[in-house]
């Protein structure tokens, strides 16, 4: 058992300037798929897309890059198999 205050922290919290980099990429994304997906879900799949990248990397210089090139490969995924299903 560990009594120290402080805590270790999570592998998958962004750094500020990651995190300043995700929001950035959050508004853009929110820009382009705007009235596709409200904007919540769009942060919610940039989340788990830095998530996914930063489980696999061994250095996190690019990791909000990544994770926006992925999370808009998978809404533009979303949004090609809405379209071909109408």
């Amino acid at each position: 058992m560990n009594d120290s205050p402080v805590t270790t922290p999570n592998p998958h919290d962004p750094s500020l300037d990651q995190a300043v980099a995700l929001h950035a990429a959050a508004l853009r994304l929110e820009e382009e798929f705007d009235g596709l997906f409200d904007d919540e879900a769009i942060e919610q799949f940039l989340r788990s897309a830095y998530e996914h990248v930063a489980d696999h990397a061994t250095i996190d210089n690019f990791l909000p890059l990544l994770a926006e090139r992925y999370t808009r490969e998978w809404l533009s995924a979303m949004v090609e198999e809405q379209s071909s299903r109408a």
